[in-house]
């Protein structure tokens, strides 16, 4: 259902829109008028196009025009968990005032940011096609369960990293399984630890280390580990001199004697 909203002055002398194709503006404005009170809406290009549209021969299809405006950063585009691609006018709400604004249906299914290029919806007939005429079909990233990990953990885990809207990439595993090994940590209760304390990620310098790895440090091989800003090996031969046997009264007046000649 369309929707009457507000042009900007502004918004014709805007750099950004200017380097976009006539097609591509037109459809910019097109949009705030086809998407919902918080600027979101179905990306499927025929829909946007019999919305939009309706009585027009376009000189490009309708994908391409969407995707110039994703170059610009006007719009972004969304996997929802039901398959379907969603767009959302980005500052849709910073630019457009509504009174009694009805909620979107359609923004919490916007969790994995996508484009018609990576996203494993296949685009309808025609409209992406590569040299050879064979539909582009690119599926999403999706981690497996790292081993060591109970899959209730990581169950657990992927949502709460969907709820901060944060991706799960193997780099970021890696990186969580690099901290928690510096604190003696296994990744599954890094990640417990993830989802208790509501963090993002986990670093070792936020958790207590485990006692076995309390003295890996110490390449000196001391008991009790040195203050912080002093040398491991210095703190050795301190600790030697403590416990060296003071020499007899004879050698201390020779010692003695030797330091008084060379004074």
């Amino acid at each position: 259902m369309a929707r009457i909203r507000t042009i900007k002055p502004d918004f014709w002398r805007d750099e950004s829109l200017a380097m976009v194709s006539p097609e591509a503006c037109l459809l910019a404005i097109g949009l705030l008028n086809h998407c919902d009170d918080e600027g979101y809406f179905n990306a499927n290009p025929k829909l946007v196009e019999s919305d939009i549209f309706p009585l027009r021969d376009l000189s490009k299809k309708t994908t391409v025009l969407i995707q110039e405006l994703c170059t610009i950063g006007y719009l972004e585009l969304f996997q929802g968990e039901d398959g379907k691609t969603y767009g959302h006018v980005k500052n849709f709400e910073k630019h457009q005032v509504i009174n009694k604004k009805t909620p979107s249906k359609i923004k919490h299914l916007c969790d994995l940011p996508c484009d018609y290029q990576t996203t494993t919806v296949v685009l309808p007939t025609g409209k992406e096609r590569n040299g050879s005429g064979k539909e582009k079909e690119k599926k999403a990233t999706v981690v497996a369960t790292p081993e060591g990990v109970s899959q209730s953990v990581w169950d657990e885990f992927i949502a709460h990293r969907k709820a901060k809207k944060a991706k799960v990439t193997d780099l970021v595993i890696e990186g969580i399984a690099k901290e928690a090994t510096k604190a003696g940590w296994s990744l599954e209760d890094a990640l417990k630890e993830i989802i208790v304390r509501n963090w993002q990620s986990f670093k070792a310098d936020w958790v207590a280390v485990k006692p076995q790895m309390q003295n890996k440090w110490d390449v000196a091989g001391i008991t009790t580990p040195p203050p912080p800003n002093q040398d491991a090996a210095l703190r050795k031969i301190e600790e030697d001199s403590k416990r060296a046997a003071k020499p007899n009264a004879d050698v201390q007046a020779k010692i003695a004697e030797l330091l008084k000649g060379r004074a």
